[in-house]
């Protein structure tokens, strides 16, 4: 399966919770289409890569998308939407006892995975993926 990595990528950004995240993502036999989000944040100029284009297409050709929410993030929540719009398998991870939005936690046709310590996170999102 084609799985979409969504992470904070500059507020709230977690490399070490969003490379487990991948590390389970690839332990559960599939591949993480948007590589990119475990690099170094991207310059933001016009000339180089469109960011909503190249995201956008991304979320829409996987079959499912792996977001962390447990951190607010803007552009976290338009993959969602992308993911939810083109009938996508989503799966949520996010901490408990955290505040998530509303609308994610009323959005139908979800799965969310929860943790209590950041060590949780690999164990707790290989479950959710080996389904």
């Amino acid at each position: 399966m084609k799985v979409y990595l969504s992470v904070p990528m500059i507020a709230n950004r977690a490399l070490p919770r969003a490379t487990e995240m991948a590390r389970a993502i690839a332990d559960a036999g599939h591949t993480v289409t948007s590589p990119w989000v475990l690099g170094p944040i991207e310059k933001r100029d016009g000339a180089a890569v469109n960011i909503f284009r190249r995201d956008r297409d991304a979320t829409e050709a996987s079959d499912a998308i792996v977001a962390d929410v447990t951190d607010p993030s803007i552009g976290v929540g338009m993959e969602i939407m992308a993911a939810y719009k083109a009938g996508k398998r989503i799966i949520l991870l996010a901490k408990k006892g955290k505040v998530t939005s509303g609308m994610l936690v009323h959005m139908d046709a979800k799965e969310t995975v929860e943790y209590e310590r950041e060590e949780d996170v690999y164990l707790s999102l290989l479950r959710a993926l080996s389904r």
